[in-house]
């Protein structure tokens, strides 16, 4: 108490005055930390500029590109998109300025045009290539193939007909081999072996299906048809159905179309889906810059089933199984 009066400050005035100044401290110290986390939330809540180049309006595949984009915008929350078609942005230059003045962090080209008018214009903003059948793999672009993951087809395939042994398929070398290894390095584990024959005409091809149609085992073998239009079209594709309606010898396929024509399954792209796995690339990469640019396999697919063959072929589609194919054909 003496030491207090010698300095001329009495001790309850001490304790009101210090309590102000630690009260006015933790006040400052709470209006700063407010500040400054509100400011970094608000940086990182900022959402990504990403342009969609499409090309030119097209019937043709106008609907498989909404669709695309449908899923690209579901990620909204998280991306700023741009919108951008061929048809405005025709030549390299205007293509180039008018990306630059939208200051993408990342460009999603669908379709080859605008993959390549993209290429083709000198901009280096990170590409991410959806609608394209490009092979996966580590390499320049980032982006989703078209083609499917074969793991989700070999698998339905083991759940619907368990008997089966071999899936024989016929590819070309320089556009399939990817597929190929990743359904034999996958196939073991199934429970299924990988018969794979080259071919890179459709002369050639369509002698391989006679091949496996007439020497094949229809109690044991598949033939797994891959969206190759040089390889399956107009010209074998009914004589194929044909012979495997007349062998009873099941056919699988990487087309719809297929499907629809006597193929006994099909899995294809679920549009929508996939737009959102090119989304969520578009956001990691933003994240991560330093990411390796990679194609990733289709991951977002759908199944169709033909009922008429089927039946015909003796393979029990229970309810269960119904409900697990997205679209039903071959019903009357």
């Amino acid at each position: 108490m003496r030491e207090r009066e010698k300095v001329g400050i009495p001790a309850p005035v001490e304790r009101r005055a210090v309590t102000r100044l630690v009260a006015g401290s933790l006040f400052l110290s709470l209006v700063f930390a407010g500040f400054f986390s509100t400011d970094a939330s608000a940086q990182q809540q900022r959402p990504i500029e990403a342009v969609i180049l499409r090309p030119a309006p097209n019937p043709a595949f106008d609907e498989i590109f909404d669709s695309i984009e449908v899923g690209v915008r579901s990620r909204e929350s998280r991306l700023s998109i741009t919108e951008r078609r061929l048809n405005t942005v025709a030549s390299p230059d205007a293509l180039r300025s008018a990306i630059s003045s939208d200051a993408p962090q990342v460009v999603v080209t669908l379709g080859r045009q605008a993959d390549e008018s993209y290429r083709n214009s000198g901009l280096e903003i990170r590409q991410v290539v959806g609608g394209l059948d490009i092979e996966p793999g580590l390499g320049i672009r980032d982006g989703v193939s078209l083609t499917a993951d074969p793991v989700f087809l070999l698998s339905r395939l083991q759940t619907l007909m368990p008997e089966k042994r071999r899936i024989i398929v016929v590819y070309d070398p320089s556009k399939d081999r990817w597929l190929i290894e990743r359904a034999k390095a996958i196939s073991a584990s199934i429970g299924v072996t990988i018969v794979a024959h080259e071919a890179t005409t459709l002369s050639e091809a369509s002698n391989q299906y006679w091949n496996i149609l007439k020497y094949g085992n229809p109690e044991t073998d598949v033939l797994w048809l891959l969206s190759n239009p040089s390889f399956v079209s107009n010209s074998n594709l009914p004589r194929l159905v044909e012979e495997s309606w007349r062998r009873n010898f099941a056919i699988v396929s990487n087309n719809i179309d297929h499907a629809r024509r006597g193929a006994l399954i099909a899995i294809y792209p679920d549009l929508e889906a996939m737009g959102a796995q090119l989304a969520d690339q578009a956001i990691a990469i933003s994240e991560n810059p330093n990411k390796r640019p990679e194609v990733e396999p289709l991951g977002a697919v759908k199944f169709a089933v033909n009922k008429r063959i089927a039946n015909h072929l003796n393979v029990s589609i229970s309810a269960q199984d119904e409900r697990s194919f997205d679209l039903i054909l071959g019903e009357r």
